[in-house]
């Protein structure tokens, strides 16, 4: 049977020049539908970049998956979508790995926009973007085309456009405890405005919002939710799902970063410039001072961290409200074993409870404000005694001090109910005891490890020289009203320790007060058998006199004297002088304290009674 193909008898019938035309015509016809079909069929890279924060990880660009991705741009009311290449993949899931917590950060430019549309308040000009994972491809690699049960960050773009921003960083956070197959794969964006997408950045999680950059930033947890820029209260109910939601052998809860503007004026010691921050229904103070910006606030020390925040005063003040994960090595060693402290302002550590405590027995912080002064919280007065009392004979207590006494020795002498020791001492006691051969406790050889971790002495020899900060020490066994008192007497210590200027003004002061003022107090010490302060000790002397006048607020300071010498052990130890107390009625006390007050507000932002900038 003959076949006939008219394509083939058309061919063969042109000259020899037709045919080599047509053949060269063929093959580019056919080359360009080739091009074009693994141009439209394979992926495309985006303009957008792919940076992960700091990392040696050179940026690389992230595949486009539709026109406006492969553009980086929405022009019209639509959507992007974006997919991670494998190598970025890879970093992703290895970061997170070591991390634990991630937030994918997209930086948006709204740049020149507002020219081309006529913007009316009335119009919510929505923003939103979420993440795209392995189940939303077939087989293929193809793009499944519904994603309409998704978790979102949304926000009204107006509030952009009316503070005139160009750019704003836009974040979400990864859930935690994810497998490397439920990790997101991309992203997408919609946008009712113009919008370009630029950057995609890989950084440690936080959540919250960051106004204090030229780019604002808001980063939302993995529940996603509405959040408009510019806002100032923040829901963190769903930051449980990134960070640890408790202390334990194995985890440490995060801590808040709060920043604020600064100001013209700070105002007075009695009425200083302050915004108060509600968590959840627990009320904070935040008290301002000219060389504090930022303040850190311990998840640990709220009752409920993971909940509303809410600046209801002040609010105008505040550029940052952000949750971050705290340092892995803040874990604790060991179920009973904390060396590395959580920084903290000093008034958080009043109220804290026990149970979100890293150890059942002792917690370790160090203030924010002051590097290396340690404060020691103790779940009772035995806890405090194994790891001071004997330090407390040997630094202060007249007739012992100098000497490392055996547990023979201090049988059952009682040392102090707080503590406050300068690395001086320290150094100067553990060094001691590598002379003598004293059998220390259990905690005592444990303060001498978080010592020498946290660089308050330093290894010299066979011994030990002084480092940097103090340590300070208080009990949960004191009442309530008494931990307030402690932490602001033992804190002064720690800067009197620190500070030599603070220590010039305090002698200055010691000096011009009234003698019969000054034997009182003196003499009130002696009169104590539990004090037993060494008087020979000028240096001494006047650190307990500051802490003694500056432990409580101004207006019960001449009070608090006066009730001193009401006391039957000291007007029967000084008669006369506890009847010139009473008579002046404590004024040259109160006098004495004015003078501190107004400088430790001058210098730090403090007050008599108050050694915090953050209470509640």
């Amino acid at each position: 049977m003959k076949m006939n193909f008219p394509l083939f008898n058309f061919f063969y019938k042109l000259e020899k020049k037709q045919k080599i035309v047509l053949i060269i015509l063929s093959a580019i016809l056919l080359f360009d539908i080739v091009f074009a079909v693994v141009k439209f069929s394979s992926k495309q890279y985006s303009p957008s970049e792919f940076v992960v924060e700091n990392s040696e990880e050179k940026p690389s660009r992230v595949y486009g998956l539709n026109s406006n991705a492969k553009k980086g741009k929405i022009t019209k009311t639509g959507y992007a979508f974006y997919e991670f290449t494998e190598k970025q993949k890879e970093v992703l899931y290895d970061l997170y790995e070591n991390e634990k917590s991630l937030s994918i950060i997209l930086r948006i430019g709204v740049k020149g926009a507002g020219k081309k549309l006529d913007l009316k308040k009335s119009v919510e000009n929505t923003f939103s973007w979420g993440y795209l994972y392995s189940s939303d491809f077939d087989k293929k690699g193809k793009l499944n085309n519904d994603i309409s049960q998704r978790v979102l960050f949304t926000s009204n773009l107006s509030s952009i456009l009316d503070n005139k921003t160009v750019y704003f960083d836009s974040g979400f956070a990864i859930e935690k405890n994810l497998t490397k197959e439920e990790l997101p794969v991309g992203f997408f964006v919609y946008s009712a405005y113009p919008i370009e997408i630029y950057d995609v950045f890989l950084q440690k999680a936080k959540v919250g919002y960051d106004y204090s950059n030229t780019i604002p930033f808001v980063g939302m947890a993995p529940n996603g939710g509405k959040f408009n820029f510019y806002d100032k209260a923040f829901d963190f109910s769903g930051a449980s799902m990134v960070f640890s939601s408790q202390n334990s052998t194995y985890s440490v809860l995060p801590f808040i970063d709060v920043g604020c503007l600064y100001a013209e004026d700070y105002g007075t010691p009695s009425k200083q410039l302050f915004v108060k921050l509600n968590v959840a229904g627990e009320a904070l103070t935040i008290y301002r001072t000219k060389d504090v910006v930022d303040y850190i606030i311990q998840c640990s020390t709220l009752k409920n961290p993971f909940g509303l925040y809410e600046f209801t005063q002040k609010a105008d003040l505040v550029t940052k409200l952000l949750m971050f994960e705290n340092s892995k090595d803040l874990i604790p060693e060991s179920a009973s074993k904390v060396i590395k402290p959580l920084k903290t302002d000093p008034g958080l550590v009043l109220g804290n409870k026990m149970s979100k405590w890293r150890t059942p027995e002792y917690e370790l912080y160090e203030w924010n404000r002051f590097e290396g002064v340690l404060f020691f919280d103790t779940k009772d007065y035995k806890v405090q005694r194994d790891f001071f009392r004997r330090l407390a004979f040997f630094v202060e207590k007249a007739g012992y001090r100098g000497r490392i006494l055996s547990d023979e020795e201090l049988g059952d002498m009682h040392g102090y109910n707080a503590h406050d020791y300068s690395a001086k001492s320290l150094a100067e006691f553990f060094t001691k005891t590598k002379q003598v051969n004293v059998k220390l406790t259990e905690k005592e050889h444990l303060l001498e490890e978080i010592l020498v971790h946290n660089g308050v002495i330093v290894p010299d020899g066979n011994g030990y020289k002084e480092g940097r900060g103090a340590v300070i020490s208080i009990s949960q066994e004191s009442q309530e009203w008494l931990r307030y008192s402690f932490i602001a007497h033992e804190s002064w210590h720690g800067i009197f320790f620190l500070d030599e200027d603070f220590r010039n003004t305090t002698a200055a002061i010691y000096y011009t007060i009234d003698q019969k003022s000054l034997d009182f107090i003196v003499g009130f010490w002696n009169s104590q058998p539990n004090l037993n302060y060494d008087s020979s000790d000028l240096y001494l002397m006047h650190n307990e006199f500051m802490a003694y006048i500056m432990q409580q607020p101004l207006s019960r300071v001449a009070s608090y004297f006066v009730h001193l010498s009401n006391r039957g052990s000291v007007f029967t130890a000084m008669p006369e002088l506890s009847e010139y107390i009473r008579n002046t009625k404590g004024i040259t006390f109160e006098d004495a304290a004015k003078v501190f007050d107004s400088y430790a507000f001058d210098r730090w932002g403090l007050a008599c009674g108050r050694v915090s900038l953050i209470s509640r």
